[in-house]
């Protein structure tokens, strides 16, 4: 369930033109990603209610904190990263219209240990997962 609301998130930021998503679960050291921009999406809390099934599907209610760590190229400004935010990152949540979605917080802070600036952006997500049942 998580690998597919992360997949959920990623697709829809590649849609919105973002490039070079990553999910938190993929192994590809930091230092072997890209010099360019990039985002990490993470689940950070998950809950989910008790499923609702019917013939052919269950339904499984949720609740989510996703996070997209974007980091800057080296010598971005923090202008230049609330820009791509406004210009990338908002749109792909707003077309989340099948999850229940709202910005809990946006921080920014440089990461010394490969001198570019990181933002952290908390996206409240509430939704239902459909899956089909099997039949045996």
């Amino acid at each position: 369930m998580l690998r597919q609301l992360m997949e959920e998130a990623a697709s829809r930021l590649r849609e919105s033109g973002t490039t070079h998503v990553y999910s938190a679960f993929d192994a590809v050291d930091i230092q072997k990603k890209t010099r360019s921009i990039f985002t990490v999406i993470d689940v950070s809390s998950f809950e989910s209610s008790t499923p609702i099934y019917s013939l052919t599907t269950v339904y499984l209610p949720f609740k989510a904190e996703l996070l997209f760590r974007v980091t800057a190229p080296e010598c971005w400004t923090m202008e230049q990263l609330y820009e791509y935010f406004d210009q990338y990152i908002a749109p792909a949540v707003e077309t989340m219209s099948d999850m229940n979605c709202s910005l809990r917080s946006i921080t920014l802070k440089p990461d010394s240990n490969i001198n570019r600036l990181v933002m952290n952006v908390r996206i409240s997500a509430g939704g239902v997962i459909k899956t089909e049942r099997s039949t045996i």
